[in-house]
Protein backbone atom coordinates (compact mmCIF):
# COMPACT_ATOMS: atom_id res chain seq x y z
CA UNK A 1 0.00 0.00 0.00
CA UNK A 2 1.34 3.32 -0.89
CA UNK A 3 1.00 6.78 1.02
CA UNK A 4 -1.43 9.29 1.49
CA UNK A 5 -2.59 12.36 2.25
CA UNK A 6 -5.99 12.96 3.53
CA UNK A 7 -7.86 16.39 3.81
CA UNK A 8 -9.84 14.90 6.56
CA UNK A 9 -6.44 13.63 8.53
CA UNK A 10 -4.81 17.55 7.82
CA UNK A 11 -8.01 18.66 9.71
CA UNK A 12 -7.40 16.59 12.58
CA UNK A 13 -4.51 14.65 13.62
CA UNK A 14 -1.38 12.60 12.34
CA UNK A 15 -0.92 9.42 12.28
CA UNK A 16 2.02 7.12 12.15
CA UNK A 17 3.17 5.98 8.84
CA UNK A 18 1.72 2.64 9.41
CA UNK A 19 -1.65 3.93 9.74
CA UNK A 20 -1.67 6.33 6.73
CA UNK A 21 -0.88 3.19 4.53
CA UNK A 22 -3.89 1.36 6.09
CA UNK A 23 -5.94 4.32 5.96
CA UNK A 24 -5.07 4.32 1.93
CA UNK A 25 -7.12 1.19 1.96
CA UNK A 26 -9.43 2.00 4.46
CA UNK A 27 -10.57 5.54 2.54
CA UNK A 28 -10.25 4.46 -1.17
CA UNK A 29 -10.25 7.42 -2.54
CA UNK A 30 -8.05 10.77 -3.17
CA UNK A 31 -8.49 13.69 -0.69
CA UNK A 32 -10.81 15.56 -2.72
CA UNK A 33 -13.74 16.88 -1.38
CA UNK A 34 -14.06 20.15 -3.36
CA UNK A 35 -15.45 20.22 -6.41
CA UNK A 36 -13.23 21.82 -9.19
CA UNK A 37 -14.42 20.37 -12.43
CA UNK A 38 -17.46 21.48 -14.39
CA UNK A 39 -20.01 18.52 -13.65
CA UNK A 40 -21.84 16.40 -16.46
CA UNK A 41 -25.46 14.36 -16.49
CA UNK A 42 -25.14 10.93 -16.22
CA UNK A 43 -29.13 10.37 -15.99
CA UNK A 44 -29.35 9.43 -12.57
CA UNK A 45 -32.50 10.69 -10.65
CA UNK A 46 -31.95 11.53 -6.99
CA UNK A 47 -35.23 11.18 -6.16
CA UNK A 48 -35.42 7.82 -6.92
CA UNK A 49 -31.95 6.62 -5.00
CA UNK A 50 -33.05 4.26 -2.68
CA UNK A 51 -30.90 4.11 1.16
CA UNK A 52 -30.69 0.35 2.03
CA UNK A 53 -33.56 -1.35 0.51
CA UNK A 54 -33.75 -4.99 1.07
CA UNK A 55 -31.87 -6.39 -2.24
CA UNK A 56 -33.96 -9.27 -2.14
CA UNK A 57 -36.75 -7.32 -2.51
CA UNK A 58 -35.56 -5.75 -5.73
CA UNK A 59 -36.06 -6.86 -9.08
CA UNK A 60 -33.21 -4.41 -10.26
CA UNK A 61 -30.78 -2.61 -7.34
CA UNK A 62 -29.42 0.12 -9.78
CA UNK A 63 -31.19 2.48 -7.46
CA UNK A 64 -30.63 0.90 -4.03
CA UNK A 65 -27.54 2.49 -2.49
CA UNK A 66 -25.07 2.09 0.60
CA UNK A 67 -26.75 4.95 3.03
CA UNK A 68 -25.16 7.37 6.16
CA UNK A 69 -28.02 8.32 8.59
CA UNK A 70 -30.61 7.41 6.51
CA UNK A 71 -29.07 9.02 3.24
CA UNK A 72 -28.12 7.90 0.51
CA UNK A 73 -24.83 8.04 -1.22
CA UNK A 74 -24.83 8.12 -4.70
CA UNK A 75 -27.25 11.63 -4.93
CA UNK A 76 -25.56 15.11 -5.61
CA UNK A 77 -23.51 16.53 -3.01
CA UNK A 78 -25.75 19.30 -2.46
CA UNK A 79 -28.70 17.42 -1.58
CA UNK A 80 -26.53 15.13 0.34
CA UNK A 81 -25.59 18.34 2.31
CA UNK A 82 -29.48 19.33 2.85
CA UNK A 83 -30.09 15.87 4.27
CA UNK A 84 -27.31 16.16 6.45
CA UNK A 85 -28.48 19.79 7.77
CA UNK A 86 -31.92 18.81 8.70
CA UNK A 87 -30.52 16.33 10.90
CA UNK A 88 -28.62 19.14 12.82
CA UNK A 89 -25.48 19.01 11.49
CA UNK A 90 -23.57 22.15 10.87
CA UNK A 91 -20.94 23.08 8.02
CA UNK A 92 -17.41 23.35 8.93
CA UNK A 93 -16.09 26.12 6.60
CA UNK A 94 -11.86 25.77 6.36
CA UNK A 95 -10.12 29.02 7.02
CA UNK A 96 -8.88 31.15 4.16
CA UNK A 97 -10.32 32.14 0.69
CA UNK A 98 -12.11 28.82 -1.07
CA UNK A 99 -10.83 27.98 -4.77
CA UNK A 100 -14.43 25.73 -4.58
CA UNK A 101 -17.18 24.40 -2.16
CA UNK A 102 -15.96 22.24 0.54
CA UNK A 103 -18.25 19.51 1.96
CA UNK A 104 -17.36 19.08 5.70
CA UNK A 105 -19.29 19.01 8.71
CA UNK A 106 -20.08 18.64 12.11
CA UNK A 107 -22.36 16.91 14.31
CA UNK A 108 -23.77 13.44 16.29
CA UNK A 109 -22.90 10.49 14.87
CA UNK A 110 -24.32 7.19 16.92
CA UNK A 111 -23.56 9.17 19.99
CA UNK A 112 -20.49 10.86 19.39
CA UNK A 113 -19.52 13.94 18.06
CA UNK A 114 -17.72 13.93 14.55
CA UNK A 115 -16.25 15.75 11.91
CA UNK A 116 -17.96 14.39 8.53
CA UNK A 117 -16.44 14.94 4.95
CA UNK A 118 -18.38 13.90 1.81
CA UNK A 119 -16.38 12.55 -1.04
CA UNK A 120 -17.36 14.03 -4.22
CA UNK A 121 -16.84 12.78 -7.66
CA UNK A 122 -15.24 16.00 -9.73
CA UNK A 123 -17.46 15.25 -12.64
CA UNK A 124 -20.59 13.99 -11.49
CA UNK A 125 -20.79 16.33 -8.17
CA UNK A 126 -22.20 13.00 -6.69
CA UNK A 127 -21.05 11.50 -2.69
CA UNK A 128 -19.21 8.57 -3.46
CA UNK A 129 -18.01 7.65 -0.16
CA UNK A 130 -18.16 9.94 3.95
CA UNK A 131 -15.51 10.26 6.14
CA UNK A 132 -16.64 10.18 9.70
CA UNK A 133 -13.85 10.86 12.75
CA UNK A 134 -14.96 11.28 16.27
CA UNK A 135 -13.59 14.48 17.69
CA UNK A 136 -12.96 12.77 21.03
CA UNK A 137 -9.00 11.99 21.85
CA UNK A 138 -8.98 9.05 23.60
CA UNK A 139 -5.88 9.03 25.97
CA UNK A 140 -4.62 5.46 25.32
CA UNK A 141 -5.85 2.03 23.37
CA UNK A 142 -7.75 0.80 26.54
CA UNK A 143 -9.66 3.96 26.67
CA UNK A 144 -10.63 3.97 22.79
CA UNK A 145 -11.46 0.09 23.10
CA UNK A 146 -15.02 0.70 24.51
CA UNK A 147 -16.12 3.43 22.08
CA UNK A 148 -14.71 0.97 19.21
CA UNK A 149 -17.16 -1.98 20.74
CA UNK A 150 -19.87 0.19 21.06
CA UNK A 151 -19.56 1.53 17.34
CA UNK A 152 -18.72 -1.63 15.94
CA UNK A 153 -22.00 -3.28 17.31
CA UNK A 154 -24.21 0.04 16.01
CA UNK A 155 -22.24 -0.65 12.77
CA UNK A 156 -23.50 -4.19 12.68
CA UNK A 157 -27.47 -3.23 13.55
CA UNK A 158 -27.48 -1.39 10.64
CA UNK A 159 -25.01 -3.12 8.12
CA UNK A 160 -24.83 -6.60 9.42
CA UNK A 161 -21.75 -8.96 9.85
CA UNK A 162 -18.21 -7.95 8.92
CA UNK A 163 -14.61 -9.52 9.86
CA UNK A 164 -11.90 -8.08 11.89
CA UNK A 165 -8.97 -6.25 9.99
CA UNK A 166 -5.58 -5.00 9.88
CA UNK A 167 -4.55 -6.96 13.10
CA UNK A 168 -7.14 -5.82 15.10
CA UNK A 169 -7.32 -1.99 14.66
CA UNK A 170 -10.20 -2.16 12.43
CA UNK A 171 -13.47 -3.76 11.41
CA UNK A 172 -14.80 -4.12 8.06
CA UNK A 173 -18.47 -5.19 6.58
CA UNK A 174 -18.47 -5.30 3.29
CA UNK A 175 -22.21 -5.48 1.76
CA UNK A 176 -23.67 -5.92 -1.84
CA UNK A 177 -24.52 -2.16 -1.81
CA UNK A 178 -20.56 -0.68 -0.43
CA UNK A 179 -18.26 -1.02 2.16
CA UNK A 180 -18.03 0.17 6.00
CA UNK A 181 -14.59 0.18 7.72
CA UNK A 182 -14.36 0.87 10.75
CA UNK A 183 -10.92 1.99 12.59
CA UNK A 184 -8.93 3.73 15.31
CA UNK A 185 -5.31 4.98 14.88
CA UNK A 186 -2.22 5.96 17.49
CA UNK A 187 -1.29 10.12 16.70
CA UNK A 188 1.97 10.38 15.87
CA UNK A 189 4.33 11.84 18.55
CA UNK A 190 1.95 11.81 21.79
CA UNK A 191 -0.22 8.82 23.75
CA UNK A 192 -3.84 9.81 22.29
CA UNK A 193 -5.52 7.62 19.73
CA UNK A 194 -8.54 8.35 17.13
CA UNK A 195 -11.86 7.05 16.31
CA UNK A 196 -13.71 6.72 13.42
CA UNK A 197 -15.22 4.85 10.12
CA UNK A 198 -15.80 5.60 6.33
CA UNK A 199 -18.40 3.84 4.28
CA UNK A 200 -18.63 3.91 -0.38
CA UNK A 201 -21.18 3.37 -2.17
CA UNK A 202 -20.00 0.77 -4.30
CA UNK A 203 -21.49 1.62 -7.40
CA UNK A 204 -20.60 5.51 -7.01
CA UNK A 205 -17.39 4.40 -6.16
CA UNK A 206 -16.47 2.17 -9.28
CA UNK A 207 -17.88 5.49 -11.04
CA UNK A 208 -16.04 7.63 -9.57
CA UNK A 209 -12.69 5.39 -9.84
CA UNK A 210 -13.18 5.80 -13.40
CA UNK A 211 -12.05 9.90 -13.05
CA UNK A 212 -9.07 9.11 -10.69
CA UNK A 213 -5.95 10.18 -12.40
CA UNK A 214 -3.36 7.20 -10.39
CA UNK A 215 -5.51 4.11 -9.80
CA UNK A 216 -2.04 2.29 -8.31
CA UNK A 217 -3.13 4.34 -5.28
CA UNK A 218 -6.55 3.43 -5.52
CA UNK A 219 -8.53 -0.02 -4.01
CA UNK A 220 -10.21 -1.43 -7.60
CA UNK A 221 -14.02 -0.87 -7.36
CA UNK A 222 -15.91 -4.48 -7.06
CA UNK A 223 -17.73 -5.78 -10.13
CA UNK A 224 -21.73 -4.59 -10.17
CA UNK A 225 -24.31 -6.74 -11.12
CA UNK A 226 -27.36 -5.63 -11.55
CA UNK A 227 -26.81 -2.76 -9.12
CA UNK A 228 -25.11 -5.43 -6.75
CA UNK A 229 -21.76 -5.38 -6.18
CA UNK A 230 -20.01 -8.95 -5.66
CA UNK A 231 -19.91 -10.52 -2.10
CA UNK A 232 -17.11 -10.48 -0.04
CA UNK A 233 -14.14 -13.00 -0.58
CA UNK A 234 -11.24 -11.71 1.05
CA UNK A 235 -10.44 -10.36 4.62
CA UNK A 236 -7.67 -9.99 6.81
CA UNK A 237 -5.94 -13.57 6.67
CA UNK A 238 -2.32 -12.27 6.50
CA UNK A 239 -2.92 -10.13 9.21
CA UNK A 240 -4.14 -12.87 11.12
CA UNK A 241 -1.62 -15.38 10.82
CA UNK A 242 1.06 -12.48 11.54
CA UNK A 243 -0.68 -11.67 15.21
CA UNK A 244 -0.47 -15.58 15.72
CA UNK A 245 2.35 -15.81 15.22
CA UNK A 246 3.82 -13.47 17.33
CA UNK A 247 2.15 -15.29 20.56
CA UNK A 248 2.24 -19.49 20.23
CA UNK A 249 0.37 -20.01 23.48
CA UNK A 250 -2.36 -22.31 22.97
CA UNK A 251 -4.32 -19.78 25.41
CA UNK A 252 -3.00 -16.37 23.61
CA UNK A 253 -4.27 -18.21 20.37
CA UNK A 254 -7.76 -19.18 21.65
CA UNK A 255 -8.05 -15.43 22.88
CA UNK A 256 -7.23 -13.86 19.23
CA UNK A 257 -9.43 -16.37 17.44
CA UNK A 258 -12.24 -15.26 19.76
CA UNK A 259 -11.92 -12.06 19.02
CA UNK A 260 -11.61 -12.24 15.29
CA UNK A 261 -14.47 -14.29 15.62
CA UNK A 262 -13.56 -17.74 14.88
CA UNK A 263 -15.61 -20.53 16.11
CA UNK A 264 -13.15 -23.53 17.69
CA UNK A 265 -13.56 -27.16 16.66
CA UNK A 266 -13.34 -30.20 18.90
CA UNK A 267 -10.17 -29.73 20.88
CA UNK A 268 -7.32 -32.54 20.69
CA UNK A 269 -4.01 -32.73 21.78
CA UNK A 270 -1.90 -32.34 18.24
CA UNK A 271 -4.02 -29.67 16.49
CA UNK A 272 -6.77 -26.80 17.41
CA UNK A 273 -9.08 -26.40 14.23
CA UNK A 274 -11.60 -22.72 13.98
CA UNK A 275 -13.51 -21.30 11.45
CA UNK A 276 -15.20 -18.40 10.15
CA UNK A 277 -17.86 -17.42 7.15
CA UNK A 278 -19.49 -14.57 5.96
CA UNK A 279 -22.33 -15.96 4.00
CA UNK A 280 -20.28 -18.02 1.07
CA UNK A 281 -16.84 -16.41 2.07
CA UNK A 282 -15.50 -19.11 4.69
CA UNK A 283 -12.07 -19.68 6.31
CA UNK A 284 -10.88 -22.78 8.10
CA UNK A 285 -7.73 -22.65 10.64
CA UNK A 286 -5.69 -25.72 11.33
CA UNK A 287 -2.58 -25.07 13.92
CA UNK A 288 -0.54 -28.01 14.46
CA UNK A 289 -0.10 -27.66 18.72
CA UNK A 290 3.07 -28.97 20.61
CA UNK A 291 1.84 -29.17 24.61
CA UNK A 292 0.56 -25.76 25.41
CA UNK A 293 1.91 -24.00 22.45
CA UNK A 294 1.32 -24.01 18.46
CA UNK A 295 3.69 -24.65 15.84
CA UNK A 296 2.33 -23.03 12.59
CA UNK A 297 -1.18 -22.31 11.31
CA UNK A 298 -3.04 -22.88 7.67
CA UNK A 299 -5.54 -21.02 6.64
CA UNK A 300 -7.77 -22.31 3.81
CA UNK A 301 -9.98 -20.12 2.45
CA UNK A 302 -12.19 -19.15 -0.68
CA UNK A 303 -10.18 -15.88 -1.20
CA UNK A 304 -8.46 -14.32 -3.61
CA UNK A 305 -4.96 -15.18 -3.97
CA UNK A 306 -3.33 -12.41 -5.57
CA UNK A 307 -4.84 -10.20 -2.88
CA UNK A 308 -3.39 -12.65 -0.39
CA UNK A 309 -0.33 -12.10 -2.10
CA UNK A 310 -0.62 -8.28 -1.86
CA UNK A 311 -1.24 -8.20 1.62
CA UNK A 312 1.88 -10.08 2.60
CA UNK A 313 3.84 -7.46 0.52
CA UNK A 314 2.50 -4.89 1.86
CA UNK A 315 3.11 -6.25 5.53
CA UNK A 316 6.98 -6.35 4.49
CA UNK A 317 7.34 -10.26 3.03
CA UNK A 318 9.65 -10.59 0.41
CA UNK A 319 9.14 -13.52 -2.36
CA UNK A 320 11.38 -14.55 -5.55
CA UNK A 321 8.32 -16.97 -6.60
CA UNK A 322 4.99 -15.62 -5.73
CA UNK A 323 5.10 -18.64 -3.44
CA UNK A 324 7.09 -18.85 -0.24
CA UNK A 325 7.49 -15.60 1.61
CA UNK A 326 9.91 -14.09 4.59
CA UNK A 327 9.99 -11.31 6.92
CA UNK A 328 12.56 -11.60 9.78
CA UNK A 329 12.08 -15.24 11.13
CA UNK A 330 8.45 -15.31 10.11
CA UNK A 331 7.29 -17.77 6.46
CA UNK A 332 4.24 -17.94 4.95
CA UNK A 333 3.37 -20.75 2.21
CA UNK A 334 0.83 -19.00 -0.41
CA UNK A 335 -0.73 -22.26 -3.03
CA UNK A 336 -4.47 -23.23 -4.18
CA UNK A 337 -6.07 -26.47 -3.21
CA UNK A 338 -8.40 -28.56 -6.21
CA UNK A 339 -11.01 -26.54 -5.03
CA UNK A 340 -9.04 -23.29 -5.98
CA UNK A 341 -8.94 -21.95 -2.47
CA UNK A 342 -6.24 -20.17 -0.86
CA UNK A 343 -3.88 -21.85 1.39
CA UNK A 344 -1.95 -19.67 3.50
CA UNK A 345 0.43 -21.14 5.98
CA UNK A 346 2.74 -19.42 8.21
CA UNK A 347 4.98 -20.74 10.75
Amino acid sequence: MKKIVFLLLAVAIVSQPADAQFLKKLFKKKAKSERKASTKSDGIDDALQLPLADITAQADNNNNRNAFLGIPLGIKADRFEKALLKQGFTERRPDGPQTAKSYIYEGDVYGLHSLVTLAVSDQTARVYAVDVVDETVYPSAKAVAEPFARLKQQLQDVYGQGFVDNQGEAYTIQTRLGTICLHYEHTMGVTSYSLGFVLDDAKAYAKAYEEMEDKDYETAPRAITNGLAEPCRHTDLVGLGVKLLQDKSLKGVQNLLRSYDYTFGRANAKALTATFSIGDYQVALNALRRKQSLTSFTLTANDDVEAVRKDLTASGFVTNDQKTYRQGNMTALVSQDKQGRVVLTLR
